[in-house]
């Protein structure tokens, strides 16, 4: 296959004038601070392993960004007697309580809303 740029990196000065700006759907849902996935984790078993469950959070998170780069941990919230990590897509948020459901049991739990674009995930143990 023959053509002028293959193989070629194009680097353009300026954005061609009739161009718009998109904003990617996660970095939307960042700004707007709309979650699409919210997962509650408490109890005293949390409360004793709490960094190593946090490990375990982000690595579940580097591996779906790996899959899904649009899926994202938003942000990650003490409360008083739990933490809220909410994320930018609901297969984040299932995968994460997964992921703890698997490693640790516990009481696990999910419920989707608005016709399965966002989801509440529960864990407790």
């Amino acid at each position: 296959m023959q053509g002028p740029f293959l193989g070629r990196t194009v680097v353009l000065e300026k954005p061609p004038v009739d161009s718009n700006r998109v904003i990617c759907p996660a970095c939307q849902r960042i700004a707007d601070n709309y979650p699409a996935g919210r997962i509650e984790i408490k109890g005293p078993f949390f409360k004793r392993h709490r960094k190593e469950i946090l490990n375990l959070i982000r690595n579940e998170e580097e591996q779906e960004k790996g899959e899904h780069p649009m899926e994202r941990i938003m942000s990650i919230v003490d409360e008083e007697d739990h933490i809220l990590v909410t994320t930018t897509g609901v297969h984040i948020a299932r995968r994460i309580g997964d992921a703890l459901s698997r490693a640790y049991q516990g009481d696990f739990d999910f419920q989707y809303g608005d016709a399965e674009k966002s989801i509440r995930v529960y864990w407790y143990r």
